[in-house]
């Protein structure tokens, strides 16, 4: 399974807006702002495996990235087994459940930006 999960689409339109309504009702803190990207997080907390978004938008194209980082308490936890950063695409058995909250929200916010679900 890939570190990362990657979209690369068209927009016309500016996607901030639409991204800012989601980050708020999905419980993603805006975590870093540059001139065309934004990093968010979700999930906060000593044994939390944060669920990371990144979005840019330059010239009519957007890419996205979305993953699970398994902070270093986690892993020795799981004596290694659980890699530091994990897609959010379904399949496998490990991180599960931070995966599939992942997917669901990340999900919403590409069909509002019109795009296919991750699967």
């Amino acid at each position: 399974m890939a570190t990362r999960t990657i979209r690369d689409f068209a927009s016309a339109t500016g996607i901030w807006p639409s991204v800012e309504a989601w980050a708020k009702e999905s419980d993603y803190r805006l975590q870093h702002e540059e001139q065309t990207t934004r990093l968010y997080q979700r999930g906060y907390g000593l044994m939390t495996a944060p669920m990371m978004l990144e979005l840019s938008q330059k010239e009519g194209q957007v890419h996205l990235e979305a993953w699970i980082r398994v902070p270093l308490l986690n892993r020795v936890s799981a004596l290694f087994l659980v890699p530091a950063q994990m897609g959010i695409e379904s399949g496998g058995f490990r991180l599960v459940v931070p995966r599939n909250i992942a997917r669901k929200a990340v999900n919403k916010l590409l069909v509002q930006l019109g795009q296919p679900p991750i699967e």
